[in-house]
C-alpha cells in the first residue's frame, strides 16, 4: 500500500487520503491526479469509503481529466448510501457531468460503473479481497477488512467492529486508524466523528493483543505537532507509526 494522501486536510505540505494497494486498485480519491498523473489510466477500481469531499475530491476532475484517454470503464466501488449521494450531489449534470451514463470515446461502455458494497460480505477486486464494514463515522461509511491481514478504519469513530475483527482474527495483523485532531478539540472531534490521542487511548485498551502493527494516519496537518506531542505524553507514540504522504505499507 502506498500513501498518496496521509492527512484530513489539504495544504501547500499535505496531500487528502488516497491509498493506492496496486496500480489498478485505489482506496479513495483525495489525491489522484497529482500523485499518479498519467497512471490514472491504470486504475481499473476506486473504492470509496465514504463521501467526504477530502475522499472524493480527484473522482470528479481525474475522470475529467483523462476521459479521452481511458479505454476501459473506471469502476466506482461503495455502499449504496455512498453511490447515492455521489450521483445526487456530484454526478448530477448540475456540479459535474454524469459520467455513469456518458460512454467511452469510441465504446459503448460507460466512463464509470457503480457497483454498490454490502456490509461484512467479502469481495474481490483486482488482486484483493475486501470486506466491508460500518465505521460509525457518516452516512453510508465502511472501514474495510483487506486481504484478511489489515483492518482499514478510514474516518471512524467509537467502532466495536474494529476490536471485535481483531480479538477474534488473529490473522489480522495491522490496523490503520485515524487521529484527526488533538484532544483539546474533544468537542469538535465528538460531533464530527473522528478520533483524538485520548479517544484512541481509550479505544486501544479494548484490543486484547500485543501483536498488531498499528499505523496512524488521517491527521489534520495544521495540528499535527499537537497530536504527535500528546501522543507522546501520553505513551503512545512509540507504540504507532505516523504515516506520511508517500508512505508505504507491505500488506502481509
Amino acid at each position: 500500500m502506498k500513501i498518496l494522501g496521509a492527512f484530513g486536510s489539504k495544504t501547500k505540505n499535505s496531500q487528502l487520503s488516497a491509498y493506492l494497494l496496486d496500480e489498478k486498485t485505489v482506496i479513495d480519491a483525495g489525491n489522484l491526479i497529482q500523485s499518479l498523473g498519467r497512471d490514472f489510466l491504470k486504475l481499473d477500481n476506486i473504492l470509496i469509503s465514504h463521501a467526504h469531499f477530502d475522499h472524493i475530491v480527484d473522482l470528479p476532475t481525474a475522470i475529467d481529466t483523462y476521459y479521452s484517454e481511458l479505454r476501459k470503464s473506471v469502476n466506482i466501488f461503495a455502499t449504496q448510501e455512498v453511490i447515492d449521494i455521489l450521483k445526487e450531489n456530484i454526478f448530477n449534470n448540475k456540479v459535474w457531468p454524469d459520467f455513469s451514463a456518458i460512454p467511452l470515446m469510441n465504446s459503448s461502455e460507460k466512463t464509470i460503473v457503480f457497483h454498490a458494497l454490502e456490509y461484512f460480505k467479502e469481495y474481490t477486486i483486482g488482486n484483493f479481497r475486501f470486506k466491508p464494514y460500518p465505521n460509525f463515522h457518516t452516512f453510508g461509511s465502511c472501514g474495510y477488512i483487506i486481504n484478511d491481514i489489515m483492518v482499514f478504519t478510514s474516518d471512524t469513530f467509537l467502532c466495536y467492529h474494529t476490536w471485535d475483527f481483531l480479538n477474534n482474527n488473529k490473522n489480522l495483523k495491522q490496523l490503520v486508524i485515524e487521529v484527526s485532531f488533538p484532544s483539546a478539540y474533544n468537542r469538535l472531534a465528538v460531533l464530527s466523528k473522528h478520533l483524538t490521542p485520548l479517544l484512541l487511548e481509550d479505544e486501544l485498551k479494548k484490543l486484547k493483543r500485543e501483536d498488531v502493527k498499528i499505523y496512524i494516519n488521517h491527521m489534520k496537518y495544521e495540528y499535527m505537532d499537537a497530536i504527535i506531542n500528546e501522543l507522546k505524553e501520553i505513551g503512545l507514540y512509540d507504540k504507532v507509526t505516523i504515516l506520511d504522504d508517500n508512505s508505504e505499507i507491505e500488506i502481509g
